[in-house]
């Protein structure tokens, strides 16, 4: 990796900045009182916010992540692919400077020509040019602090943090939760699975010690990418054998993912009406993404790697699975069962969720699916709104920005392929509600104005 052309690509990076840094005045000042906006998780998506956030002219945003440097987001926890699954064009955290791109890193760092030959972006090498991104921009991250409760308090929120360990409280005016998949719910078990040993099981985007592994029996339960990458992991780490099983028939073999990768959806998805979101969500659910190429292809390079289509798992008793298709005996289980939208099972949301409006509260559809009825309904700005009938408008200075978003403003929203729409509406949305704070001083502050433009004074010629 090229230090020194790093270096010169983010001084270059900078001067792009200050170039296109009109309007350049800071028109929402820091306050030692509140925030003006807190951004919880220090990942991506909340850098790229913060970001996006100064060059719009606010000051006072803060960014918190529970995780230590380096750590923020999945790529150097759960996420265990070899590459980034997105195409490598991806653009939307730089904000339309090319200096800033993945690409223009990935030149900087290996050459062009590596560029041309790359087809999918390495997942450590994702990392490292987040970590040159949030350096270059300069975006402060608190790590270590992790949101444990938020409550309104008057035209504020009151946010309970715990700052290496010590409980706090600190007050916002807007709050985006863009801390990963895990501010939309839990990881989703087979209620059977809760009951096991902590030590024979583990979901797949959990800490899992794979040099454990070595010599036992492993069975993943899943068909999609993650379900393979902890096959492939177990493997790589000397199981003696790994069984990989899922409901379906077969594979799934189409992203729809991919087809909705065009400028018309990803900009424009939260104007379609709700039964065209709904209809449109509810086929990408039942569909699922395929796993990758390159993950399947490795696992089956393995002799002691078996796929099981058509067997799901309906309990087990000590290392005995019971399944669709007969037992199966394994040492330790691995459940690659994504996500379950469940805004009640976190804490932080404890003292509101009861009054945040779900697609089951505002929608009829003509397809019902409590999956999708589960998640929240979402303002144009990614803010929460009141269920129906209730009338709590402060709910509005909360933003959701991660996987529970999807319904309302589609899929990729919080994901690196989203970004280039996503992210303007999020800023659009915070940015709003802070101008209409202060838009009832705005003719005092028009009138105070006195700056005075300077004139040429021409010499007395007499």
């Amino acid at each position: 990796m090229n230090l020194a052309a790093l270096d010169a690509l983010a001084a270059r990076a900078r001067a792009d900045l200050a170039a296109m840094s009109y309007p350049a005045r800071v028109w929402i000042k820091a306050d030692d009182a509140a925030h003006n906006v807190l951004i919880v998780g220090g990942g991506q998506s909340g850098v790229g916010l913060a970001h996006h956030l100064a060059r719009d002219g606010v000051a006072g945003v803060s960014v918190i992540d529970a995780a230590a440097h380096g750590f923020e987001g999945p790529w150097r926890t759960y996420a265990r692919m070899a590459n980034l699954r997105t195409p490598k064009d991806l653009v939307g955290l730089e904000g339309g400077l090319p200096s800033l791109s993945v690409r223009a890193w990935y030149e900087a760092a290996f050459g062009a020509a590596a560029w041309e030959k790359l087809v999918r972006i390495p997942r450590e090498h994702w990392a490292a040019y987040l970590e040159w991104f949030r350096a270059t921009v300069e975006v402060p991250v608190r790590n270590g602090v992790e949101l444990l409760r938020l409550e309104p308090a008057g035209d504020l929120i009151a946010c309970d943090l715990a700052v290496d360990g010590r409980r706090t409280r600190e007050y916002a005016r807007r709050v985006v939760l863009a801390h990963g998949f895990e501010n939309a719910g839990v990881w989703a078990l087979p209620d059977w699975a809760e009951a096991l040993p902590a030590a024979t099981r583990a979901h797949s985007n959990g800490p899992i010690d794979f040099d454990a592994l070595r010599g036992k029996r492993v069975a993943v339960l899943g068909n999609g990418a993650s379900a393979f990458d902890n096959a492939l992991a177990a493997l790589r780490a000397g199981a003696a054998r790994v069984d990989l099983c899922f409901r379906r028939a077969k594979l799934p073999e189409i992203n729809p993912h991919r087809w909705a990768e065009f400028a018309g959806y990803l900009r424009h998805y939260p104007d379609l009406p709700d039964a065209t979101k709904w209809s449109l969500s509810r086929r990408f659910r039942l569909m699922d993404q395929p796993p990758t190429p390159e993950a399947v292809s490795g696992c089956k390079s393995f002799a002691n790697f078996a796929v099981h289509p058509g067997r799901g798992w309906t309990g087990a008793n000590g290392t005995r699975i019971e399944t669709t298709a007969g037992a199966l005996d394994a040492d330790f289980m691995i459940f690659a069962t994504g996500i379950r939208v469940d805004l009640g099972s976190r804490p932080e949301l404890a003292a509101i969720q009861a009054d945040i409006a779900r697609w089951g509260d505002v929608h009829v559809p003509a397809e019902p699916d409590p999956v999708l009825a589960a998640f929240p309904y979402l303002g144009p700005g990614f803010e929460f709104v009141a269920k129906p009938g209730r009338a709590v408008p402060w709910l509005s200075r909360i933003h959701q920005f991660g996987f529970a978003a999807g319904l309302s403003h589609g899929a990729q929203c919080a994901s690196v392929s989203g970004h280039k729409h996503a992210l303007p509406r999020l800023v659009a949305g915070g940015t709003r509600g802070l101008f209409a704070d202060m838009a009832g001083g705005l003719c005092a502050s028009r009138d105070a104005y006195d700056v005075h433009e300077k004139f040429f004074e021409p010499k007395d010629r007499s």
